[in-house]
């Protein structure tokens, strides 16, 4: 008797800290008799623990958890994109597996973004970015990155994808801005960013720093006018700064 096996696998749930995968197993016995026999077909749910994480081509991978030998790691070599909700949306090569990955955007580094899993402390991606632009206007309410996804785009000054993150721009603690962004089903979080700020004719510019106080090679400008629409106290607390500081020569507002 000769067996005759095949195995087909699929991703079918991303979470924050496992992945869920279906397997259907066929074997089919050959050799019994003349009129041949009906192929058995085996289906199997899988829950893998492990950390999520993006490799040095901003592909996602996702390491398995195991107790004995070295941890297995798979690498979604597919296409993925943001969603109306700001998630990360995968889709495999050959389109049959769809995944969602649920989290939140973090911006700590000028070349350099992260999207935390919700609900896990280990799992996230850290993605190589580049800035579409070094200056941001509140009223598109958008950052734009330039990614290049896979090892044929190992440089990311090849084209690539556009990652564009939206939100609101708003003023925080001790005149700080944070970009508020909406994730869908009333889920609204903040990054925060810390600034000097430079008086210009008719206009403020806001150099952003992350919450070491660390440039991020991003201003943000915006015009006196604009700027008493947004908040009206934020815009006299800084004329009043303007009015102590003659010099134009920036404040370094505390984070």
């Amino acid at each position: 008797m000769k067996l005759k096996r095949s195995l087909r696998r699929r991703f079918i749930v991303a979470e924050s800290d496992s992945l869920v995968i279906e397997t259907i197993q066929t074997v089919e016995k050959q050799g019994l008799s003349s009129q041949g026999t009906v192929p058995d077909t085996y289906l199997r749910i899988l829950k893998l623990k492990g950390t999520w994480h993006a490799n040095d081509y901003n592909e996602l991978c996702f390491e398995v958890t195991c107790r004995k030998g070295p941890p297995e790691t798979y690498t979604f070599k597919g296409s993925w994109k943001l969603n109306n909700s700001q998630q990360i949306e995968y889709t495999s090569e050959d389109g049959r597996d769809t995944l969602t990955l649920k989290g939140y955007w973090e911006i700590s580094l000028a070349n350099r973004i992260v999207y935390v899993l919700e609900g896990s402390s280990t799992s996230r991606f850290e993605f190589k970015v580049q800035l579409e632009s070094s200056t941001l206007y509140p009223k598109k309410g958008q950052i734009r990155y330039r990614i290049g996804i896979g090892i044929r785009q190992s440089r990311l000054t090849l084209p690539g994808q556009m990652l564009i993150l939206y939100g609101e721009w708003k003023f925080g603690r001790n005149l700080g801005l944070i970009f508020q962004m909406n994730y869908g089903q009333g889920k609204v979080r903040a990054i925060e960013f810390g600034a000097e700020v430079t008086f210009g004719r008719n206009k403020v510019i806001f150099a952003l720093k992350n919450e070491f106080s660390e440039p991020l090679g991003v201003t943000l400008t915006m015009t006196h006018k604009f700027l008493k629409v947004l908040d009206a106290e934020a815009f006299l607390s800084l004329k009043s700064c303007q009015d102590q500081h003659a010099i134009e020569a920036g404040i370094t507002i505390p984070f």
